[in-house]
């Protein structure tokens, strides 16, 4: 599913809505997930695809529609199985540039919407193909998704046990003892230069913590300051600002692995 810039989606839309459950039939589909896996791999022609999940040629191909009409696979012309009569043209399948992070981004999105109640049940179904697409894909679990500014819709994976959070552009930038930097844009800014970061997000025990480090513009967590030096637990869902105003940073939690409640509209 694809957004202009801005990252501006309506949650009570019929035709969004409408798109959505469509995007999260295509994903919930263990054997499409099957076949993304496979294609992660190595590109393949459909003959192949249907023999790897075991499934009839006619329905793989179906199952290679969806994931093309969704934009999450590509195909360019290649050779097939050899068969007795010789090898032959066919169409060989690949994943999109991008395309777990794509889908990451996109559940993610659609999981930070507010939707109204007519849309309610749709949350659950979010939840599970979040963490399905984490599991069998083994997608990073834990991200952090900018909303808004030169970055917006950009999704950062906490993979690392310690990621510093602040603008760029310093000619000497430092690096910072046991934690991965990420330098944001100096259109963002209200945060402070990563030489001395603006805040922390560390990991443990599969859980993350924020730490704002003394910082001018402050951390704010769901629109409440976090207190200097503080360590604050992070849940999914949760809405990260560093500073406020025209030049803030503004970023979603995201944890696959423990989809958090659904926010009211």
């Amino acid at each position: 599913m694809d957004e202009g810039p801005g990252t501006i989606l309506s949650a009570d839309d019929e035709e969004f809505l409408t798109e959505l459950s469509d995007y999260l039939e295509i994903l919930g589909n263990s054997s499409r997930l099957q076949i993304l896996r496979l294609l992660e791999k190595r590109p393949l022609d459909a003959r192949s695809i249907s023999l790897e999940i075991e499934t009839s040629y006619e329905n793989t191909k179906k199952h290679l529609e969806k994931l093309l009409n969704a934009g999450l696979i590509i195909r360019k012309p290649g050779l097939g199985r050899e068969t007795s009569k010789g090898v032959h043209p066919a169409w060989e399948y690949s994943p999109a540039p991008g395309m777990i992070q794509r889908i990451q981004r996109d559940l993610g999105v659609f999981s930070a919407l507010p939707v109204h109640i007519k849309a309610a049940s749709l949350h659950d179904r979010i939840s599970a193909v979040r963490q399905r697409v984490s599991t069998e894909l083994q997608a990073c679990g834990k991200a952090l998704l900018v909303m808004g500014g030169e970055w917006d819709g950009k999704l950062i994976p906490l993979s690392a046990p310690c990621v510093a959070l602040g603008r760029g552009g310093d000619p000497d930038q430092p690096s910072i003892p046991e934690c991965d930097a990420v330098s944001f844009p100096e259109s963002y800014r209200s945060l402070t230069r990563i030489s001395r970061p603006h805040a922390l997000i560390r990991t443990r025990n599969d859980s993350c913590v924020i730490e704002d480090m003394e910082s001018t513009g402050g951390t704010y967590i769901n629109g409440k300051r976090v207190s200097d030096r503080d360590q604050i637990a992070l849940k999914d869902g949760d809405r990260i600002s560093l500073s406020m105003g025209e030049f803030a940073l503004h970023l979603v939690f995201l944890d696959a692995g423990a989809p958090g409640e659904m926010q009211d509209a």
